[in-house]
């Protein structure tokens, strides 16, 4: 089961690279880019390519690939999404708020902080916290210091392992790429994810099936 899991991993590393082109407005993405920008084989890239072509998301011309529906392909990786076979510790923490603003530097905050993060909007209130690990012990310190006000029951607070280099480089100021947000945000659901899906929606028209 580990060794499927890192591969679905993998899988995930092309579709958030070629997202990200898309995004970026490059109009081919070579594979041989896209492998070695994702650690992955040419071999891996060119299997995830097929299957993004019969889901008519991406063509694949002799010069490279192009995105031919980022919102598809969003959505596509978003339905296979599994955030919680990443979720390394979840615990109840209150409130939010408050463990939002003293997170460890070096985490990389997604789900619906994330969004409200990078983008300053907060389509939905929400009392739950995702983000990934970077640094095992700095994490383990920061936790120690709040050890004694921490809940098993009801966790509101839900911590990843980043072990994905290209999760880490597409990251900038703490916080994942938008694809990725969109992503766990689906996979985290609940009441308030459809609003925040939306809204991502509404601030990146490309990625909208709407």
């Amino acid at each position: 089961m580990r060794t499927r899991d890192l591969t679905l991993r993998k899988f995930e590393r092309i579709y958030r690279e070629l997202l990200l082109c898309s995004l970026r407005e490059v109009s081919l993405a070579r594979q041989e880019d896209v492998a070695s920008e994702c650690g992955v084989s040419l071999g891996l890239v060119n299997k995830t390519v097929r299957k993004l072509e019969a889901a008519m998301a991406v063509e694949a011309t002799r010069r490279g690939v192009r995105v031919l529906s980022p919102a598809r392909l969003l959505n596509l990786w978003a339905t296979e999404r599994d955030l919680g076979k990443d979720v390394w510790r979840s615990f109840r923490l209150d409130p939010v708020a408050e463990v939002e603003k003293s997170l460890p530097a070096d985490v990389l905050v997604t789900g619906f902080s994330g969004w409200f993060n990078v983008s300053g909007r907060r389509p939905a209130e929400y009392d739950r916290l995702y983000f990934y690990v970077t640094d095992t012990e700095s994490f383990e310190s920061w936790f120690g210091f709040r050890k004694s006000r921490v809940r098993r029951v009801n966790p509101n607070v839900f911590v990843l392992r980043a072990e994905d280099e290209h999760l880490v480089r597409s990251s900038e100021k703490g916080i994942v790429c938008v694809p990725q947000l969109y992503v766990d945000i689906y996979s985290a659901d609940g009441p308030e994810a459809s609003a925040f899906l939306r809204d991502i929606a509404l601030v990146y028209p490309s990625l909208s099936l709407w």
